[in-house]
């Protein structure tokens, strides 16, 4: 495996970008139209990096439980009824900055 060494300059790591998030959206057996609006409202401050769920094969409308949004730019504000839309309720679960 490669060695990176900096040769010029501090060797302390230095934050050199945007925040990202990972923010769990839960709800029982959420909606296209939920996720939608849960999307949109982050998309308001931050750049949607990628979008993942817990069944096989990808979002299921009406049959996930539980979508997973990493977003580059501010965190989104944790908390129930998420982005407007009633029953969702959003935790940021990890943040890298």
């Amino acid at each position: 495996m490669a060695s990176l060494t900096r040769a010029h300059g501090s060797t302390k790591v230095m934050y050199a970008g945007k925040e990202v998030a990972l923010t769990k959206l839960a709800k029982s057996n959420i909606t296209q139209a939920e996720l939608d609006g849960c999307i949109a409202f982050i998309g308001l401050t931050a750049t949607i990096v990628g979008i993942g769920d817990d069944t096989t094969g990808g979002f299921n409308a009406g049959a996930s439980d539980a979508v997973h949004v990493m977003s580059e730019g501010a965190v989104p504000t944790a908390g129930s009824d998420f982005g407007g839309q009633t029953g969702v309720t959003a935790t940021v679960v990890a943040l890298f900055n």
